[in-house]
């Protein structure tokens, strides 16, 4: 039989044009922010448009059949754009963000987190209050408060609270982790922070909650609170609670990196991979439970009932959601008696995640996990072509290695691109997690629905003793030398070139064409060169920052993957200092070539020299007459007082108003400074200051 040409095998795919017209516009649609006005207009056209294509659809000839092709993926683009804003505040109406409100009541919409010390979850306001009167709205919020709060909050709860609704801060430092986008991929915009006298209790929702994922939520802490009663330390329990249900709350800082730097996150982040093992499971049980013929439909029923449920417990998260919609496409595939298609099921999954929620394409989990897969159902194959193995272990070893492979291919770029870092020996660490891992699901899996309490203490000394084998391992491999390759992060351009250079290569060996080697290799040859570039730039490249780390101070000097850095936090570890600025430091950076100096006297007030290979900084605290001249005066703690005395002492170029200033005191500061012609840079609420030699 003749094989299949490469557009040919892409016509078996129905709606994969759709699919990918449809990203196309949604990548494109937010840097196409309209105003009201125009949004409204857009959603005209949407309507005009469609009657448009049905008139052309209906009426015969050439002209109009090209003029229904061109206006249906008009439409597209033009839907995917309202698809993609329709929820913002902006274009809703009835957001409360519109309205004066003294007080809001909101429903909490999940189960609040305890983290340092803060409470935080997320609710809808369905209203609030305005000189007496009740206005009905809507719209998300983050709430956080202090965890000695006395009223316990749980899901669905309906609460009152007063306080100032603030807008999402933008990232403040260079490579920060961008909260703001994270939380618009959920539709929320504003946070409120509360006091203990700024809220109540209106309703208690949980215990009237019948929707699913109070259901759902209520199902997790039942198999939760079960599986904890057969752990004796924490620390491996919390770890079964991610593994198993997607329950991270309780994981440490230090066992998430561990994970991380070994390529293994997945196994404490819900995937598909979970849903797979659930899958399984599910089908190794029903194989041996005779049922009769007029019961066929049972499995089917229950095993679908309970990947759903699953998915819900976990989260739903898009691998949860890609995994359950491609596993039902199969199931209902196996039920029914038709052939299924893994690659139809995963565009056909990734179709239905962007309608319902269409801001999942800029979620960093949604594209490596589609990434993944089709990097598995891409590869996969041609590993198996490749390596032929009739033992059974050897063929476990095979796919074990092949899968790892497979899915990092696609996903190496991306995470190059996001992160800056490969796990050198995620092979390794694979090998040695997978099948634990896998075990202790089922493990866990029949913990959850055996009754029989002493088989359960059996089974959690097995499952404990299996996770603290997963650590051990991945421990091992994390100390190991160049255990994680830290690179600097790839841009648009290297990202491009690299999924290019990957197209060209498959298509090259799947449809034997020569001219898609050569391709690849201009691709190849194009990424060393920007690479090669790159490096010559950084090594030459002096970088001085003054991070935005709110009321404290860090400076940085970098020079050839080297950096000196001064702080008012008491270490580099610092969780604030980590958050704002750590991701930058770790790039443009060494391991081990990192000079911190500490900064001392937080309680007391200090003036500060720092030497910089660039020049001299003084950090002001206080005015004094024995200030040293500098090229640089960092001013904080508002110590504006004497500001034209102390700037003809100092002789600075500039002066930067740090984070601990008010910005009343830093603006009147500003005007001091320009009337004596001096530059200045305010850091309250802004950007980091952020300079490059090459910039000048």
């Amino acid at each position: 039989m003749k094989e299949l040409s490469f557009y040919q095998k892409l016509e078996r795919i129905p709606i994969l044009k759709l699919t990918v017209v449809y990203a196309i516009g949604l990548f494109t649609a937010r840097v196409l922010k309209l105003s009201p006005v125009w949004f409204q207009y857009l959603q005209y056209s949407l309507f005009l448009l469609t009657g448009i294509i049905l008139c052309c659809y209906m009426i015969k000839g050439r002209f109009f059949i090209y003029s229904y092709l061109i206006g249906y993926y008009m439409l597209i683009l033009l839907f995917a754009a309202w698809q993609f804003w329709r929820n913002d505040p902006l274009y809703v109406r009835n957001h409360f963000s519109h309205f004066e409100l003294d007080s809001y009541v909101v429903d909490i919409t999940e189960e609040p987190k305890v983290k340092s010390g803060i409470i935080r979850f997320s609710a809808e306001v369905i209203g609030g209050y305005s000189q007496g009167s009740f206005i009905a709205t809507t719209g998300k919020i983050i709430v956080s408060l202090k965890s000695r709060a006395k009223i316990q909050f749980q899901y669905a709860d309906q609460i009152w609270l007063k306080g100032n609704m603030l807008s999402v801060p933008p990232p403040l430092n260079p490579l920060e982790f961008d909260y703001k986008e994270h939380l618009e991929r959920a539709g929320i915009y504003h946070q409120i922070f509360l006091r203990a006298d700024n809220y109540g209790l209106i309703a208690q929702g949980a215990s009237q909650s019948t929707d699913i994922t109070g259901m759902a939520l209520k199902t997790r802490g039942y198999f939760l609170r079960k599986l904890r009663h057969y752990f004796e330390k924490e620390e491996y329990f919390s770890i079964a609670a991610a593994l198993l249900y997607g329950f991270r709350g309780d994981v440490d800082e230090e066992t998430i990196r561990t994970f991380t730097n070994t390529g293994t996150i997945h196994v404490l982040s819900v995937s598909g991979m979970h849903v797979a093992v659930l899958f399984g499971f599910l089908s190794l049980v029903f194989r041996y439970i005779p049922l009769r013929p007029m019961l066929n439909w049972l499995p089917f029923v229950i095993t679908f009932s309970a990947i759903w449920l699953y998915a819900f417990i976990t989260g739903l998260d898009p691998p949860i959601a890609r995994a359950a919609i491609m596993i039902s496409f199969v199931l209902s595939a196996q039920y029914f008696k038709r052939n299924s298609s893994t690659l139809n099921a995963l565009v056909a999954a990734a179709t239905v995640i962007l309608l319902l929620s269409p801001r999942a394409i800029m979620n960093v989990g949604f594209q490596l996990s589609f990434l993944a897969v089709l990097g598995m159902i891409l590869f996969l194959p041609i590993f198996e072509k490749m390596i032929v193995a009739k033992n059974l272990v050897l063929r476990f070893f095979r796919d074990t290695v092949g899968i790892s492979i497979a899915a990092q291919i696609l996903t190496t770029p991306l995470t190059l691109y996001y992160f800056g870092q490969f796990p050198t020996y995620f092979l390794l660490a694979n090998l040695l997690v997978d099948f634990p891992s896998t075990l202790a699901m089922y493990l866990g899996f029949v913990m959850t629905i055996n009754p029989i309490d002493w088989l359960n203490e059996i089974l959690g000394n097995l499952l404990e003793n299996l996770i603290r084998f997963m650590l051990y391992c991945l421990n091992s491999i994390d100390h190991l030398a160049f255990s994680t390759i830290k690179i600097n992060i790839i841009d648009n351009g290297l990202l491009f070139l690299s999924y290019a250079a990957i197209s060209s290569f498959l298509y090259a060996y799947q449809w034997k064409d020569k001219k898609y080697h050569y391709l690849g290799l201009l691709c190849v040859t194009g990424i060393m060169i920007i690479d090669i570039n790159q490096q010559m730039i950084n090594k030459n490249t002096e970088r001085f920052r003054v991070y935005n780390t709110r009321n404290e101070l860090t400076v940085a000097y970098f020079k050839n993957r080297r950096a000196i850095i001064y702080s008012t936090f008491d270490s580099l570890n610092h969780k604030a200092l980590q958050y704002a600025c750590g991701r930058e430091i770790q790039v443009l950076t060494a391991d081990g070539n990192i000079q911190f100096i500490p900064l001392n006297g937080k309680a007391i007030r200090n003036n500060y020299l720092i030497e910089l290979p660039i020049g001299k900084v003084v950090v002001m605290e206080y005015f004094e007459d024995a200030l040293p001249q500098a090229d640089l005066l960092v001013i904080r703690k508002n110590a504006i007082h004497k500001l034209s005395a102390a700037v003809r002492i100092i002789s600075p170029k500039q002066v930067i108003l740090d984070g601990s200033n008010s910005l009343k005191k830093s603006l009147q500061a500003q005007v001091v400074l320009y009337s004596l012609g001096i530059k200045s840079y305010i850091i309250k609420d802004n950007f980091a200051y952020v300079w490059d030699k090459e910039s000048l």
